[in-house]
């Protein structure tokens, strides 16, 4: 697998960092494609990064010059109503695939259906599955995930200390998914000890705002768990409240990395960057452009979960931004060969 990093040079080897790459404006001959993306809302730097990553795997397809793919995508600003309405719309607008971040399980199945029945496949990924078996579902490994977290932060510990969780959006099945996995991983060490517990709703300010209320009414905390987009604003709010930041693993979100580093410079703070990564949605329009191509895809994939450790932060990514994303390039190569496993 080749992985590029891209900023304003390329090396090989690395993470991609991305802000905003556009699709481009180049239109190629061949085959039109066009692929909804109903996205769940843009407000975190994951969100962000995932779209960036979806815009470069159709840019990239379009310069080859068979294709040209078009992205349609939409924004439900968290609503689950809303998103079952832009599904419905894009399903009436004809467009050839659906990739679907879905805000509930259960309640977009209808919606689906109404693609499918229409010819339009869907496949679901990021923010967990849906139980309408019709649907392609690209999904990360939580276990793994989780897994990795819980070991770096046992290592470190000995495997005790008091911890405050984090958790993301209330009542997502992604959100409980990682929740149970950290519950699996910790049954390991009984001398973690999750002692307090709000939601962050995936959101760096809401953590902050939320850890910050509760602050005063806890004991010492040696640990912080979050899942991904959350570790900036729990620094944030013990750092004003005057007390030293925990031991927590950061995420890919510019400004965790970079506060990681000047923690780190300031105390000799040591951690990690581990998240699911946002390059996902390369992966889901390298899925739909196979899909739709007639390479038979499996109904079930998984992509693995990266790890970012101090070193890289000095080197790969130095110089980048509070609003750069760091997320994995996956070409349609890679994709064919690793996920969809075609020969």
């Amino acid at each position: 697998m080749t992985r590029t990093f891209a900023k304003h040079w390329i090396l090989t080897g690395t993470l991609m960092v991305a802000a905003a790459l556009g699709a481009g404006s180049a239109q190629a001959a061949g085959e039109k494609i066009t692929i909804g993306i109903a996205m769940p809302f843009q407000g975190n730097g994951w969100q962000k990064g995932f779209l960036a990553a979806a815009q470069w795997a159709a840019s990239e397809i379009t310069a080859k010059g068979d294709k040209t793919v078009e992205l349609t995508v939409v924004d439900a600003a968290g609503d689950t109503q809303t998103q079952i309405q832009q599904i419905n719309n894009m399903t009436l607008q004809g467009v050839d695939f659906i990739i679907l971040e879905p805000l509930s399980d259960t309640a977009l199945n209808g919606a689906i259906d109404n693609a499918v029945g229409a010819g339009i496949p869907v496949l679901t990924t990021a923010l967990g599955s849906v139980t309408n078996q019709k649907a392609i579902d690209l999904q990360f490994d939580y276990n793994e995930f989780s897994e990795k977290y819980v070991s770096y932060v046992a290592e470190r510990t000995g495997g005790k200390g008091n911890a405050l969780n984090i958790r993301g959006l209330a009542g997502n099945a992604a959100e409980q998914a990682i929740q149970d996995a950290y519950v699996k991983a910790l049954a390991k060490y009984p001398d973690i000890k999750l002692v307090a517990e709000v939601y962050g709703d995936w959101n760096q300010s809401v953590a902050q705002q939320r850890v910050s209320a509760i602050l005063p009414t806890l004991p010492q905390i040696d640990i912080i768990f979050s899942q991904g987009v959350a570790a900036f604003g729990a620094a944030q709010a013990f750092m004003a409240a005057g007390r030293d930041v925990p031991l927590q693993v950061y995420g890919f979100d510019g400004v965790d990395t970079n506060l990681l580093l000047e923690l780190n410079a300031k105390s000799g703070y040591q951690s990690v960057a581990i998240n699911t990564d946002p390059g996902i949605g390369g992966v889901a329009v390298n899925v739909a452009v196979a899909k739709l191509g007639g390479v038979d895809v499996p109904m079930k994939m998984i992509l693995p979960v990266p790890t970012i450790t101090m070193e890289d932060l000095r080197t790969t990514y130095k110089g980048m931004a509070d609003s750069d994303i760091a997320w994995l390039k996956y070409t349609y190569d890679w994709t064919m060969s690793n996920m969809i496993k075609a020969k």
